[in-house]
């Protein structure tokens, strides 16, 4: 790669030591855009961010490595303590969507694989990861009720945070939680039914998505993986 910016950008030293045996940096050069990550120091949350990041990734791959770029590591900045870092492998991959019956095929593949595998039987995560900045409450829970309440719980809580309360979504919120999830969601584990977690991406649109450029085989990153409900996404 060349280096089309500066003759004077550098790696970091901690980016340099996470990097496989054997591989030479020659160059740099720019490459892929992003809506919402860019260098910068911006607290814990960012280090938070980064290590959500490789788990949830990790653990995607687990299941799909042919669908998922393969995490290498994360860390913080020598140079910077308070910038961090994410590496995986690169994939070329062009600003499509993909085949849409290819990749549910893909998804489908996953949920089965991974159902009946959560760790400890249960639904969350046993990390925090961030939907962009919003950190998601991956409590374990026992029933996906109780989790799927705690985590829509948790974005309201974002949303007044932001823009202050509202009467109109508080009284919403008050039928979501009274009435909505419990009829929606309780009968899928009472009355002698039950449900299996599985491993979900749950940030899966256009821009998490995308065919690779030699392949077409669809490409998902930037995952806030769970486990849960197969349609948790």
């Amino acid at each position: 790669m060349t280096d089309t910016r500066s003759s004077e950008v550098e790696i970091d030293e901690n980016v340099l030591a996470k990097l496989p045996e054997g591989v030479k940096v020659l160059s740099i050069s720019p490459s892929g855009a992003s809506a919402w990550v860019q260098t910068g120091a911006i607290g814990d949350r960012g280090r938070e961010m980064m290590r959500g990041t490789f788990h949830s990734e990790e653990t995607l791959y687990a299941f799909a490595p042919n669908n998922v770029p393969k995490p290498l590591a994360w860390g913080t900045y020598k140079q910077e303590p308070g910038s961090h870092f994410y590496m995986c492998d690169f994939y070329d991959m062009t600003d499509h969507l993909p085949d849409i019956a290819r990749f549910c095929t893909v998804v489908a593949k996953m949920h089965l694989d991974s159902m009946g595998k959560s760790p400890n039987g249960q639904y969350g995560f046993p990390v925090t990861t961030h939907l962009a900045y919003v950190d998601n409450d991956n409590s374990w829970s026992d029933s996906w009720e109780e989790w799927y309440a705690r985590a829509f719980r948790r974005m309201l809580q974002e949303e007044e945070k932001s823009h202050g309360p509202d009467d109109g979504l508080k009284e919403l919120t008050n039928a979501m939680f009274e009435k909505v999830i419990p009829r929606l969601l309780r009968p899928l584990e009472t009355g002698g039914r039950q449900i299996k977690p599985c491993l979900i991406h749950s940030d899966l649109w256009p821009g998490n998505v995308k065919p690779d450029a030699e392949t077409d085989e669809p490409i998902m990153f930037d995952s806030c993986a769970f486990w849960g409900h197969n349609e948790g996404h």
